[in-house]
């Protein structure tokens, strides 16, 4: 019976604090759910007291079902915990709500069909209690009731760390409400039934209805005195910066804030009952049917002091068009006025000063003028003289391009008259060292930088063409694989003459059968700007077994180490698949 009682009492409170709570202001959401949340707590209070009050078991187990939903206290505690913390941006989502409260919905509709949460009831010393069941159902639904406490009371806890004032001082308040009950209730309703199998009799309504008793007096504390609209009216009338008069459909002033009575220094009793020309030298009789709007005129203070303003009136009519009276709001524009005035003395000394300053530049601008001319000759003359540079650097890469062609066309008359293949062989390799310099020449000479060429064409021409003057087998391939950079010339001359020896080679000894593959490979290395690779590899019979290609008697392999010490490059060979070498270097800086 005292269950009961306790049960009923807890229902009657919480009902009551619900209508409290939502009448002091309805149309906060926060109220609107602490509202709901205390009827939930009535409710489920009135199904305990039920449940404690019936004689048989029958009906006992119709009142448990009854309290199907109480898991709901859950969702009830995370809605409250992120509308108490603003966390409006996250209640904006609809799926917000599905996520808070779609489990609880779940797990009581399976405690109202089912015996999965709930088996039944048994009588205690206090009265009726139901049987938990052991299913794992029951175990999820007590894990979402302790984790949603839990995040629940984090919330709130972390909202109070970092909030000052009034706002602290509430979530104090909530963080006390959602824990003390979750931790009571685990501890009475859970450890010690299950540690000590000691039956007690279930005090969750009581401890849920001490927490509601916190958070209401919390928010009723520091929030619900700020939102009531007399209060907020009386304080926006007393506090606000601008003066206000109120007058009668007489014209007679009936009301006025602590901000008129401050700057005309009369008292609030000399006022009333004036009209606005004891102050006010304008006469605003006209504004009973016409209001005003920043009207600038005069107030004058009990002391004679004349204070600039700026006014504005407004009608109070009635639902039928009758006037009841008038509203005059204004600021005290004396410091406005001030500046106003500091502002164009200030403006007639910058205009003087932009007047000196102007006759100082237009002079500063005729000797600019003037210099801009002589520099315009100046740069005209160097232009000239650079271009005639540049024609001349052209010319002298043509005449040696010229001259390189006429000692390859003499090298190729006198290999007429050699019979001996070795010394023909020879001549050969030396007519193709001086075509692959005039390409470059050529190239130089076409080109609008004059330092730098288009190496990926070059080897492009170079390769091809040794590959029509060395190969006549169709079943020998040239593959090419080249990046199109600029290289400055001190690094193409013998990078041609490198690239035209070991293409030499390839094509002379690595293909005795007459078939394979020649690959050329170049490109610019990775985050670099000028460093390069060149790899020119064959899958022929590859590179004789313990020969140091570095230590060798052949002109063309020496030539080859000594223009990569030239370039200050590294050369590799490899010979696991043909013969390959790799070389990388890192391009000239131009003079």
């Amino acid at each position: 019976m005292f269950s009961a009682i306790i049960s009923i009492l807890i229902s009657v409170s919480c009902l009551f604090i619900g209508n409290y709570i939502y009448y002091h202001n309805p149309h906060n959401k926060l109220n609107q759910v602490l509202a709901l949340f205390s009827f939930f707590i009535s409710y489920m209070a009135f199904t305990d007291f039920q449940l404690n009050y019936v004689n048989t078991s029958k009906e006992a187990y119709f009142w448990m079902k009854v309290a199907f939903p109480w898991m709901f206290v859950a969702s009830f505690y995370i809605h409250l915990a992120l509308l108490a913390t603003e966390k409006f941006q996250i209640l904006e989502k609809k799926i917000t709500y599905i996520f808070i409260y779609l489990p609880s919905a779940v797990f009581a509709i399976l405690n109202l069909v089912t015996k999965e949460i709930t088996l039944g009831v048994q009588m205690g010393y206090w009265g009726w209690t139901y049987l938990p069941s052991d299913s794992i159902i029951y175990l999820l639904t007590i894990i979402w009731a302790f984790l949603s406490g839990i995040m629940s009371a984090f919330l709130i806890l972390h909202y109070y760390l970092k909030s000052t004032g009034t706002k602290r001082q509430q979530a104090k308040y909530i963080f006390i409400g959602i824990y003390l009950p979750l931790i009571m209730g685990i501890v009475t309703e859970i450890l010690i039934p299950s540690l000590f199998s000691i039956p007690s009799p279930s005090m969750l309504n009581l401890y849920l209805t001490i927490g509601l008793v916190a958070i209401v007096y919390g928010i009723w504390k520091f929030r619900l005195p700020q939102l009531t609209s007399p209060v907020i009216s009386d304080k926006i009338l007393s506090t606000m910066s601008n003066f206000l008069f109120l007058l009668d459909e007489e014209g007679k002033i009936i009301h006025v804030n602590l901000k008129a009575i401050e700057l005309s220094g009369y008292s609030e009793e000399k006022l009333l009952g004036q009209t606005l020309n004891f102050i006010l030298p304008l006469s605003f009789e006209d504004s009973s049917s016409v209001p005003v709007e920043n009207l600038e005129t005069i107030l004058t203070s009990k002391k004679g002091r004349k204070i600039p303003v700026l006014t504005s009136t407004s009608l109070i009519k009635t639902s039928k068009n009758d006037v009841l009276g008038l509203v005059l709001v204004g600021n005290d524009i004396s410091q406005l006025k001030k500046a106003e005035k500091e502002r164009n003395q200030y403006r007639e000394h910058l205009e003087e000063l932009v007047e000196e300053r102007t006759k100082e530049l237009e002079q500063t601008n005729r000797e600019l003028k003037k210099e801009i001319i002589a520099h315009e000759k100046a740069e005209a003359k160097l232009q000239d003289s650079l271009d005639e540079k540049d024609i001349l650097v052209k010319e002298i890469h043509h005449r040696v391009k010229n001259n390189l062609i006429t000692i390859s066309s003499l090298l190729n008359l006198q290999s007429h008259y050699i019979t001996d293949k070795k010394t023909l062989n020879i001549s050969k390799e030396s007519q193709n060292r001086a075509k692959s310099m005039a390409m470059i020449h050529e190239r130089l000479y076409r080109t609008e930088i004059g330092r730098k060429i288009e190496f990926g064409e070059y080897l492009r021409s170079l390769a091809t063409e040794l590959f029509h003057t060395y190969t006549l087998d169709p079943e020998i391939k040239l593959n090419l694989e080249l990046d199109n950079v600029k290289v400055d010339v001190n690094s193409a001359i013998p990078l041609g003459l490198i690239i035209n020896e070991l293409i030499t080679n390839s094509f002379k000894y690595a293909f005795p059968e007459g078939k394979g593959e020649l690959t050329i490979k170049f490109k610019r290395l990775d985050d670099s700007k000028d460093d390069f690779e060149l790899a020119v590899s064959d899958n022929g019979v590859g590179f004789p077994e313990g020969v140091d290609f570095r230590k060798v008697d052949s002109l063309g392999l020496l030539l080859v180490n000594n223009l990569i010490n030239q370039l200050d490059g590294t050369i590799e060979l490899d010979q696991s698949q043909g013969t390959k070498f790799t070389i990388r270097f890192k391009d000239s800086k131009p003079y």
